[in-house]
């Protein structure tokens, strides 16, 4: 598969963060497609979709072995595959609850600062359509657009999904009394 994926960059630099962001996450990326659909064909097809999708962000990744572009990767997985498995239960081909994935790991932790791992606990505590989209935009730094060409739905949902997210967090910050 990587000599798929490779064949899709221009430049050298492209082609060695891309090899370098393969041995890294390729794995982890296949075991999060694989713990939605519960398919091994569909978890590789939502692997190269999600290589494709991160082919054409990949000036959005500064480095490679670092929380931020864990997230980031697992979260174009994730939508990847949820949206595989939407089109997959249209035809009847997969039963899965997808209750069982609502805890999954869209963050890893790993010598992250402490001020960090207090705003991705944050994150977690509000509904993760909204967590992940505040993930997106203010950790990533990625515009509305860039979002929303990423999970696959319309700018006008990100923008909303950013302010619902913003009021959430407020009163979670209220509530705790941060």
């Amino acid at each position: 598969m990587l000599c798929m994926i490779m064949t899709m960059a221009d430049m050298p630099e492209e082609k060695r963060k891309i090899e370098q962001l393969y041995e890294t996450y390729n794995r982890l990326m296949y075991v999060t497609a694989y713990r939605i659909l519960q398919h091994h064909e569909d978890a590789e097809d939502a692997v190269f979709a999600s290589w494709e999708k991160i082919i054409r962000l990949l000036d959005k990744i500064l480095e490679i072995d670092c929380q931020k572009t864990a997230a980031y990767i697992v979260i174009i997985v994730e939508r990847t595959a949820i949206d595989l498995y939407r089109s997959n239960k249209r035809r009847g081909k997969v039963q899965m609850l997808m209750d069982e994935y609502e805890d999954s790991p869209f963050f890893l932790t790993k010598d992250i600062a402490y001020e960090e791992v207090e705003m991705l606990e944050l994150f977690r505590s509000i509904p993760k359509k909204y967590g992940e989209v505040l993930l997106l935009y203010y950790v990533n730094q990625m515009t509305a657009k860039e979002i929303a060409d990423v999970l696959s739905i319309k700018q006008a949902a990100v923008e909303k999904r950013l302010s619902r997210g913003r009021k959430l967090l407020r009163k979670e910050i209220i509530s705790d009394g941060r």
